[in-house]
């Protein structure tokens, strides 16, 4: 029987004896790529899903207003 860990147990995650590295986009070295060109790619990728100062401020926003204001935010916004 395999024990959870306290963490993975609030989160309701299984044990898992896997110990491999986590995959992050452009850290592929079983290629023998350049850890320079790995990590422009990781770079670019966080980039890219990086918020901008208006999507901040806008979840700030949405965050401390209400239930109902949020329901009609995402009403409006077609969901």
């Amino acid at each position: 029987m395999k024990t959870q860990k306290p963490l993975e147990g609030l989160l309701e995650l299984k044990y898992s004896d896997d110990t491999s590295q986590l995959e992050l986009p452009g850290l592929a070295f079983s290629d023998g790529g350049d850890l320079t060109a790995a990590l422009r790619v990781l770079e670019e990728e966080i980039s890219r899903v990086r918020l901008s100062e208006e999507e901040m401020e806008l979840l700030r926003r949405f965050r401390k207003t209400s239930n109902e204001n949020r329901r009609m935010i995402l009403h409006i916004l077609g969901r």
